[in-house]
């Protein structure tokens, strides 16, 4: 793989909580055009004609990186409103991601959250629209971020959400998947957004998290559906290949290299039987019980490497294009190492990823042995155009039944979705 080949893309992950908005949106940038109160819904990843606001500076990024465009800057918080008991909002002009400033969000200790909306008088069109955000944050290790559109109330709404695990102080783009519904939602009224950031994995501490760059693009017409598989167990081979098989589809094995011949593991000859079939490869470091986190730097970049040259001396090299984090969490260090020897990464997110891709190194999974939720994430790729990545571990006694497996390998054939590989995220990649 060719530096060539990277994408340079130096915002960081950050782990961000339950982002809500809603408030007045008629003096937004980038909100319809401006003054009848009729929202355009001219979004699409070509932009339109008058793009203020991707003319301005991005410190992160140039906007032709970007797939479509802003739909809201943060350049001018007028119009946007703190929830009740819900913290502060600010301008934060210290390190913003794009523009003069970006937004702050804080809530002390004590407080549950924090909290903005905006509303649009005229309604915003976003039939058919994906949506991105840039977020930084401090303090908390692993926050929630959520996102709400109310089309055109909250009887009517649609919720997408994103779990992030680090790395702290670091900016990363959150491409928005769907985890609710409520009612019938008209997403060519959207009334009002709501952005809220929760704590997870704590109950203490402030929050502080600054956002920027609300963007939209266009969604492709069908959802896809990744199967990822961990641990490089060799129940992958003997019953995941022959159930994928049946269907015409191919997965995802993650290798870890010093398990691959140990028992219970993959042979090299069943990894060979796998990417005959089709499937693809990808990388993952062998940490134990620790984070990757819990190493030194060269100690990181030793493990990112080592990992590497076996999967290129191996005739896999291919596979070095994608990495799976131990454990999900990633720090500064990881996010730039990670950024300099792979294509793209992937960890825990909680729901299904937003179609095209801004930020190809905070791709999320969800697990695919979560019954009727693994069902309903299936459900919302295919009913709005996202990536949902389905992780599976063990297949078998004492874990996921072959029956349950082979029940949701049906239930995926009869989805309107198209079932990929790492291969073919490079259509929807900056």
């Amino acid at each position: 793989m060719t530096d060539s080949n990277r994408r340079s893309f130096v915002a960081a992950t950050a782990a961000v909580g339950t982002l809500g908005v809603a408030g007045c949106l008629s003096t937004i940038d980038g909100w319809g055009d401006g003054g009848d109160g009729e929202g355009t819904g001219d979004h699409d990843d070509n932009g339109s004609e008058d793009e203020p606001d991707d003319t301005r500076e991005f410190h992160y990024h140039s906007a032709d990186e970007l797939p479509g465009e802003t739909l809201v800057s943060f350049d001018d918080l007028d119009g946007w409103v703190t929830m009740l008991d819900a913290g502060d909002l600010d301008a934060d002009e210290d390190d913003p991601y794009s523009g003069p400033q970006s937004a702050s969000l804080t809530a002390a200790e004590g407080t549950e959250y924090a909290g903005i909306y905006t509303t649009r008088s005229g309604g915003e069109d976003l039939t058919d629209s994906t949506l991105s955000l840039a977020v930084r944050f401090a303090d908390q290790e692993q926050l929630v971020l959520t996102l709400e559109l109310f089309a055109p109330n909250s009887s009517r709404s649609v919720t997408l959400r994103r779990t992030l695990i680090g790395p702290t102080d670091r900016w990363t783009r959150v491409d928005f998947g769907t985890t609710g519904v409520d009612g019938e939602p008209d997403l060519s009224n959207v009334r009002e957004i709501r952005l809220t950031v929760r704590r997870r994995g704590a109950t203490d501490g402030p929050i502080d998290c600054a956002i920027d760059d609300l963007r939209v693009a266009s969604r492709p017409d069908r959802g896809k559906v990744m199967l990822l598989f961990d641990g490089t167990l060799e129940s992958h081979h003997e019953v995941a290949l022959e159930a994928l098989s049946e269907y015409d589809f191919a997965g995802v094995e993650a290798v870890i290299p010093e398990t691959v011949g140990n028992d219970g593991r993959l042979s090299l000859t069943q990894l060979d039987d796998l990417v005959e079939a089709g499937w693809d490869v990808a990388a993952r470091p062998r940490t134990g019980a620790q984070n990757i986190t819990d190493y030194s730097d060269t100690e990181q970049e030793g493990l990112l490497r080592q990992t590497n040259a076996w999967l290129e001396n191996r005739g896999f090299e291919e596979g070095t294009a994608t990495f799976l984090t131990p454990r999900n969490v990633m720090g500064p260090t990881t996010r730039d190492l990670v950024e300099e020897y792979h294509d793209r990464a992937f960890r825990y997110g909680g729901g299904t990823n937003g179609l095209p891709i801004s930020d190809p190194y905070n791709l999320g999974f969800f697990s695919g042995n979560a019954g009727e939720d693994t069902k309903t994430y299936v459900d919302h790729a295919a009913a709005h155009g996202e990536l949902a990545v389905l992780h599976f571990e063990e297949i078998g006694p004492n874990s996921m039944s072959e029956l349950a497996f082979e029940d949701l390998l049906s239930y995926i054939d009869d989805a309107d979705v198209d079932v990929v590989t790492t291969a073919d995220l490079v259509e929807y990649e900056p």
